[in-house]
This record gives C-alpha cells, structure tokens and sequence, in this order.
C-alpha cells in the first residue's frame, strides 16, 4: 500500500515489525498449540538453551549463529526451525524466514506460534493471499484472539483490496470496541482513500484508548499539520503519553508561533531518546541563545564544534554568542575561522567589521575592509563596509570613490545606490542625491526607503512639500511601523503647520526608535511650538544626551534650542522635578 511521503515512520508500521509484535500475542491466546520437544539431550540442546537464553534478553544477533550451530546439530526439530525463522525475520531475511518456519508448521500444524510466525514471513514476502490463510487458520483455532482478524484486514488492504480491509477491521471493532490497533490501521486506509475525517476519527479514538501508543498520537498531529490545524496539532501531540520524533514537530510547532520556552522542551525530551540528531543539538543552541540563555548557548555550540570542527554554521553562532555578551576577542577568532566557500563567510566577514566599529577601531576596520575587497571582488557587501567605515572617519572622497567601484560592478545595486544618495546630500549635492533615489525608484517603485528619503529631503528644503507628502505616505503604506518614515512624516506635517497631526505621528516614532536622537529634536521642536515646554525640555535633553560623543555640531544646535526655553527648564535637574 502507498503511504503518503510526510507520513513516513509514523502511520505506515512496517509489516515486519508488526507481525513481529503480533507473535507473542498470538501464542499467548493459543489453546490448541503443543509445545515441540527440546532438541536432542546433546550438544544441540545445550546451543539451543544458550540461544533461546539470549532471545529472551533480546540478545538477537548473538543468539542467531549460536541457533544455527543447533539446528545443525537438530535440523528436524520444530520449536529450532521456529525459533531461528522468528530471527532471520526480525533480521529481514524473509525468505530464509519463511523456509524455517514452513518446516516447523509442517511438523506441527495447529501450533499458532508457528503459524504466525510463518504469516509474517509470507507477508513480509508480500504474499499476501497465503498469508492470509494462515491467519485465517489461527482465528479457526483460537476464535477469541483480537489479532487474527486485525492481521488479516491489513493484509487485504496491503494486498490492494482497500474496501475488504475496512470491512475486516470494521468487523474487529464492533467485536471489541477497544481494538485500539483496529482502529490505527483503519485510519491508514481512510488516509488512502483521502477519507480524512475518518481517518482523524479514528486516529483520535485511537489515542484517547491509548496516549502511550505514541504512533498514534503522531499520526494524528501529523494530519492535523497537513490540513493546516496547527492549534489541533499541538494538541496531539501533547497528549501523547511518553517520548519519540513527535517531539521535534512539535518543537517546530512552537517555533513557528515563537514559543521559544516551549520548543526548547520539547527538543530537550527528544534529545532523550534521539542524543545525536545534529540539527536537534544546533537548534538547542539556537534557542539558548534567543532565550539569553548565553552560557549554555556558548556551552552547547562548544560541544558540537569539538565533535564537528568542521561546521562552519555552529563556529558562526558561537562567534555570535561571544559578540553578543561583549566578548570581542573570542567573536573575532571564531568569525575569522569561518572558511571562504562557506555560506557563512560573508556574514562572519561582516560582523568582524561591527566589531571592529563597536570597538572604535575604525583605521583597523577600513584595513579589514579593503583586504576582503581585494580578496573577494565580488561580494557587494564588502563595498558597503568599507564605505562606511570610510564615511564614518569623514573620508567622504574615499568613501564616494568605494561607493564607485561598487557599482562599477553592482549598477542596480539598491543599497549601494541609497548609500551614495545619502552620501551627496551629506556632502551637499542634493540633487545628485534626489537623482540616485529616483534611479532605485525606477527599477523599484516599492522601495519605501527611497521614497522617505526623496519625502524627507523636500521637506528639509522646503520645496515640492505636496510631492514629498505623496511620497512618504506611499513608504508608510509600504512599512508601517517604521520610525523613520514615522518621524518623516510628523516633520513634514510641522512644516505645513499642521501642528497637532505631527505631534502625533512624532510622538509614534519615538516609541518606535527610543534611541534615535533627531526624532526627541524633532519632538521638541513640536512641544515648544504648543508652548508645552516641560515636554519640549525633556525632548531636547534627550536629544542632546543621545546626541553627545557623537556628534559636536548636533549637540550646539539642541544646546541653543534648550536656551531658548524658559529659565528654570533648560538644566536636566530642573525638568526631572518638573515632571
């Protein structure tokens, strides 16, 4: 029977293993079995005993030679024949399976053992018709045995008669409603025929007898993911009772919603029973690290990199980890590692030149940055970095001359192309700079950067205020919850005296970008204008503190703007009591 692809391992039980299960089930409800008897008192019979010890302490490859030295010694006996047959089965060897185990049937017929036993290698065998009679010939001699009929419905659905299965496993139902199993491989049937409310019917039934039967429980959220009922799914496989590869899908769940706590469980547990699955370790990690959990972060990503020194992606996230809590020295010999045709090297390179830039190492950076251009010419990334290193130091001729060689070889590169534009207007071109915003727009009308800058630009000139109102609105509408475009948009509306409109929208993006200094100005800016002047002196003084160390110039114009306010607001100590 085919089986769906995405439902590998957990619905389709392989007929081996099941038949396998069903053995000892079987022999137990035998009433009519006679036991064969022990191997001659020889050599034979002390191999078999050793043998048969070491099925018992589920030691099969050790007892296999061991039985065959025994039925060597014994080739007639029935109960070796049998027994060495239930391995070469368990082993995959169907038809040495099946050629023992119609030996020990011939010897002894009506022994349910043996008949089951010689069942499972026929279908194992895909001989399904004969198989069939053996199990037919086990419910003659045993009528109460559940598993007779539920073997023989999977064996008519494997042998393509799907409607024959359901009718046999219906039947095995209404004879004993909880026929967990019944219901399990009916629900594989239905799943064939595309019948998937039945199918989940029967899977939920199934798991409400048995939430230990952890096939089941998979099974069921599997559908579930299938059809897309991803809160039906989480909850089957939460109410499975035990461990197994479920765990992974649902920690996958629990991602998708960034449930993070929860998927870091649920990985732990499959860890249990999977400890080497390498991308469950690497996942760990990941989310240590999302959880600030940084040392077991820096401890598990060490672990993988001592048996995997070659993953390039792990020695990538250790690095990170390191940047992360400030450890630039240890970041920087782990991204210096990453190799050149590994698909983390553009990233690694690029994070050595933040850290070089938090570490205010910019002459470092801009040597850095040159030699990954010399050696990779081709990656785009590289010319930016240089570039703003090189702005960063106020080398605007050097910096536009890089932007240059850029797009040399990247002409329609978007950001190559906005870095120049910005940099013109820094340098005063504002035209060179409105034209290279235009050039992204032509090529990309949804480039809501381009069009804040182009919005933004007009408004600080106080020319084509219509226009640029136009257009910022456009790059809200492409990016709501920008704080940029945000603030773009309040300082135009200020500009067209639109004062309480703007102050709305800059008091948004101030929440959206704490940290950016020209939106607290601009904030202020509105605050005095309505003479709420509490308010404006705690705009500009955030202004300003966000403002110092970086920029001198900024700082002068904030500093004459808080002289501007009324005496006893223009210390910071002053406006704190104030408010």
């Amino acid at each position: 029977m085919n089986t769906y692809s995405w439902f590998s391992g957990a619905l389709r039980v392989g007929l081996v293993g099941f038949f396998i299960l069903a053995l000892p089930v079987l022999a137990e409800k035998a009433k009519t079995s006679k036991a064969s008897p022990p191997p001659k008192a020889d050599e034979a019979s002390f191999l078999y005993m050793k043998g048969r010890q070491l099925v018992l302490d589920g030691e099969y490859e050790k007892a296999t030679p061991i039985l065959e030295k025994a039925l060597a010694g014994d080739p007639e006996n029935a109960f070796i024949n049998h027994q060495l047959g239930d391995l070469y089965l368990r082993a995959g060897k169907v038809e040495q399976a099946e050629s023992l185990a119609r030996k020990a049937v011939l010897k002894e017929p009506n022994n349910v053992e043996y008949l089951a036993t010689l069942g499972g290698a026929l279908a194992a065998g895909r001989k399904f018709e004969e198989a069939k009679q053996q199990y037919a010939r086990i419910a003659e001699l045993d009528p109460t045995n559940p598993k007779s009929p539920l073997l023989i419905g999977i064996l008519e659905a494997e042998g393509g008669d799907l409607d024959a299965g359901i009718r046999t496993l219906s039947k095995a139902i209404d004879d004993s409603e909880d026929n967990f199993m019944a219901y399990f491989y009916r629900a594989k049937i239905y799943l064939e025929l595309e019948k998937l409310d039945k199918a989940k019917a029967d899977l939920a039934k199934c798991q409400a007898m048995r939430p230990s039967f952890v096939e089941a429980g998979t099974a069921l959220g599997l559908l579930h993911e299938r059809l897309g009922e991803e809160e039906e799914a989480i909850q089957a496989y939460g109410q499975i009772r035990g461990n197994g590869r479920f765990r992974k899908r649902l920690a996958q769940l629990y991602l998708q919603r960034s449930e993070f706590d929860k998927a870091l469980s649920e990985l732990l547990e499959y860890e249990q029973i999977e400890p080497d699955d390498y991308t469950s370790k690497v996942k760990v990690g990941l989310l240590f690290f999302e959880l600030k959990r940084f040392d077991e972060a820096k401890e598990r990503f060490g672990s993988i990199l001592k048996d995997h020194p070659e993953a390039d992606n792990v020695r990538f996230y250790l690095a990170a980890v390191h940047e992360e809590v400030k450890e630039y020295s240890s970041a920087l010999k782990h991204f210096q590692k990453v190799t050149k045709d590994s698909s983390f090297y553009k990233e690694a390179v690029l994070h050595v030149g933040f850290i070089f830039r938090a570490l205010g190492k910019k002459e470092e950076g801009i040597a850095f940055a040159k030699k990954q251009i010399k050696s990779s010419p081709d990656a785009v990334e590289f010319y930016d970095m240089l570039a703003s290193f090189l702005e960063s130091s106020k080398k605007y001729a050097e910096a536009m001359e890089t932007l240059n060689q850029g797009l040399k070889r990247f002409p329609a590169d978007e950001k190559l192309l906005y870095f120049q534009g910005a940099l013109h207007e820094r340098m005063g071109n504002r035209a060179k700079a409105i034209e290279n915003m235009k050039t992204i727009l032509s090529s990309n009308p949804k480039n809501a950067h381009a069009l804040n800058f182009i919005g933004y630009t007009y408004t600080e000139s106080g020319e084509n205020l219509e226009e640029a109102e136009e257009k910022i609105r456009q790059a809200i509408a492409l990016r709501p919850g920008d704080g940029f475009i945000e603030d773009s948009l309040g300082w135009l509306l200020f500009k067209r005296g639109k004062v309480d409109e703007a102050l709305e929208h800059l008091e948004k993006a101030a929440k959206l970008q704490p940290e950016e200094a020209i939106i607290h100005e601009h904030l202020g800016d509105v605050y005095f204008e309505k003479k709420q002047f509490t308010l404006a002196a705690q705009s500009y003084q955030n202004a300003k503190k966000l403002s110092s160390g970086k920029d001198t110039e900024q700082v002068k114009k904030i500093e004459s703007k808080i002289a501007k306010l009324p005496v006893e607001l223009r210390a910071p100590s002053e406006v704190s009591k104030k408010n």
